[in-house]
């Protein structure tokens, strides 16, 4: 079954890619690096900030 997103419409196969989505609407930031306590919308940005950074 396709998941649409009530913000926007857009259409997605799965619902974690539209839970995911629907993050660019409310602008949610669930994920914290706990050394320099940034935010992120998804788990694989905080990880590559983790990475990177330090």
């Amino acid at each position: 079954s396709t998941h649409i997103c009530s913000h926007c419409s857009r259409e997605f196969a799965r619902s974690e890619h539209l839970s995911r989505h629907e993050r660019t609407h409310t602008k949610e930031k669930p994920y914290q690096c706990l050394v320099c306590c940034r935010t992120f919308s998804r788990s694989d940005l905080l990880r590559r900030h983790e990475k990177k950074e330090h």
